[in-house]
């Protein structure tokens, strides 16, 4: 299970990421934020996992009062959901690349280009397990380039899950507010359970709709390429570790979270930034974006994130220069084979 949250109240520290290496077992670990940019974060975004660097940003004081230890269930439907969906779950291609030349090959094999999707089509239902571990032997474009080509459908994947649960539960909230002696019971035992996973009360159907949303996939992409080292990190090639968070146990202290796959790690990030107290400010500007009918930008979004890492606005100025560099708004507007967006 990932827990979310912050439990620390030590003063913050650094790690080097090949000191913690021997994961452990995640367990009742709490899981924290890292920013991997250091002064040396420039080489590592060339590829040079050795200079990556991990500090972990100090929580403010209410956290632990609003933080109780609870486990994030991971999967989704766990119960019947109410009515019926107007979006569909998507049947995605689980692909397991050994190298980077193999993940090139398969993307060939498809027909998938990045300059494709930035021209409307789109992205093909696959998942990439991992990302290959000699990532770092490729030159710095075709490094980002394999990269984002890998993380972009496992994020539209992960968004199109949420989406799912986010018409449900605004056709529930409709229908509540019409007739509320209509709610099935099995209605309402789904939404004690999206209400539990997203770490909010049934009875507070505007909040948990705040969360129930989407990270824009320039967002998603542009921190994992931060945070990683565009793959190439100790952390991403042994642990599947792409966006910065951290576990801390009491025997093994602070450490990056390991995860069984890349989907995984995603799905614990989003989830992240949909529950954990620190980002009330990115759901309120979203849910303000919806609002005017706007497109998601995470650009704009990104912004609100002061709080992911000790550095700051300094950390929100790098992840927007990764965005620019790499035209990753662009993304935004992507959308998954035969899911409708």
């Amino acid at each position: 299970m990932f827990a979310a949250g912050v439990g620390m109240s030590d003063p913050v520290r650094s790690l080097d990421a090949e000191t913690v290496l021997a994961f452990a077992g995640i367990g009742t670990a709490q899981a924290h934020n890292a920013d991997a940019v250091a002064p040396s974060a420039r080489a590592e975004l060339d590829g040079r996992a050795d200079a990556l660097r991990i500090a972990l940003p100090l929580p403010s004081p209410e956290d632990h009062n609003e933080l109780p230890q609870v486990a994030v269930v991971m999967g989704h439907g766990r119960f019947a959901a109410p009515g019926n969906a107007v979006r569909r779950q998507v049947q995605v291609k689980p692909i397991n690349p050994r190298t980077a030349d193999e993940l090139a090959g398969f993307l060939r094999e498809v027909s998938y280009t990045l300059t494709d999707v930035r021209q409307g089509e789109a992205v093909p239902a696959i998942k990439v397990e991992r990302v290959p571990a000699d990532l770092g032997t490729k030159d710095g474009n075709e490094r980002k380039q394999l990269f984002i080509s890998a993380i972009l459908p496992v994020v539209l994947e992960t968004n199109h899950r949420v989406l799912v649960d986010r018409e449900k539960l605004v056709a529930l909230r409709d229908k509540m507010a019409a007739n509320p002696d209509s709610v099935t019971a099995l209605e309402r035992v789904w939404l004690e359970d999206l209400a539990q996973r997203y770490e909010a009360s049934a009875d507070q159907l505007d909040e948990l709709l705040r969360r129930v949303d989407i990270v824009p996939p320039s967002m998603a992409i542009a921190q994992g390429g931060v945070e990683s080292g565009w793959g190439t990190s100790v952390a991403a090639r042994t642990g599947n570790a792409l966006y910065g968070q951290m576990q801390v146990t009491a025997r093994n202290g602070a450490m990056p979270q390991p995860f069984s796959n890349v989907g995984e790690a995603t799905e614990a990030y989003i989830t992240n930034l949909n529950t954990h107290p620190a980002y009330a400010g990115f759901r309120t500007a979203r849910a303000a974006a919806r609002e005017r009918g706007e497109t998601l930008e995470g650009y704009r979004l990104v912004g609100t994130l002061l709080r992911y890492s000790e550095r700051g606005m300094a950390y929100v100025q790098f992840v927007r220069q990764i965005m620019r560099e790499n035209d990753l708004h662009d993304f935004d507007k992507a959308r998954l084979l035969e899911a409708s967006y």
